[in-house]
Parts: C-alpha cells; sequence; structure tokens
C-alpha cells in the first residue's frame, strides 16, 4: 500500500463486526509499516470505542446500518489517520463531559469512558457532520 491510499473497509453496524474492524485495522497499519504493537492497540482501542458508540447510539433501532472505515499514512510514516463514517443519528463526541475517574466507583456515571480512552490514545479527534453523514477523524503520532 502506498502511504497516499486510504485503506478502506463497509461493514453493517454490528458488534460481530467488531473483530473484522480490529483486525482490518491491525492489518491495516502493519501493511503501511508500522511495527509497534502499543500503536497499533492505541488505534484499535480507539476505533472500537468509536464503532460500539456508532451501533449503540447512531443506529440505535435502525436495521442495515453501515460504518466506513478509512485510514492512511503521512509519508513520513510519523501520523496514521482514520475516519470513521456512518449515517446514524448525529452525536457530537465533544459534548460528552469527562468522567470523573477519581471519583468512588458508586459515584461515578455509567459511559464515557470509550471517549475519554480515545483522547488517550490519540492525538487529535474531530467531529462533523456532513451531508447526513457523522465523520469522525482521528490522528495517532507512531513511535
Amino acid at each position: 500500500m502506498s502511504e497516499q491510499e486510504w485503506a478502506e473497509l463497509e461493514v453493517e453496524s454490528k458488534y460481530e463486526n467488531l473483530e473484522v474492524i480490529g483486525e482490518f485495522i491491525s492489518k491495516t497499519m502493519r501493511g503501511f509499516g508500522v511495527k509497534e504493537n502499543k500503536d497499533i492497540f492505541d488505534v484499535q482501542l480507539s476505533v472500537d470505542e468509536a464503532c460500539t458508540n456508532i451501533i449503540e447510539h447512531a443506529y440505535t433501532g435502525i436495521e442495515n446500518g453501515k460504518i466506513w472505515i478509512k485510514c492512511k499514512i503521512s509519508e513520513s510514516k510519523k501520523e496514521f489517520t482514520v475516519k470513521i463514517i456512518d449515517t446514524g443519528k448525529a452525536f457530537n463526541p465533544n459534548s460528552i463531559q469527562t468522567p470523573d475517574t477519581k471519583a468512588e466507583l458508586e459515584d461515578r456515571k455509567a459511559g464515557g469512558l470509550g471517549i475519554f480512552f480515545m483522547k488517550q490514545k490519540m492525538q487529535s479527534i474531530k467531529y462533523a457532520f456532513e451531508e447526513k453523514q457523522n465523520i469522525i477523524t482521528m490522528k495517532k503520532f507512531l513511535t
């Protein structure tokens, strides 16, 4: 794969496809020459969390929803970009408050940790809603 090409995957928004997505991320990153397992894990975790949110929230009650994932690496091979696109309900991950990770377990609100982990693992996360599509663009600086 050349650095300028986008590797692409289209799947139905079903939990059983999370494994397919994780394998796609790993295979794509290795195909682009990424060797650091921590970088691959960080991207896999972030994409898994984003796709889980899409399945749970964007496509709630919607049959046959699709998720499109596009990946590329910079020419310098120092930055990996992932775009995740869906046509479900509009959702801005930036609207979710950062969870209080220091609070006692029984005092914590349910949910919100997935986005928290994504923000910890990726260097940037941008959200857009364009032409009836949610588009999340995440970038990871590679070690």
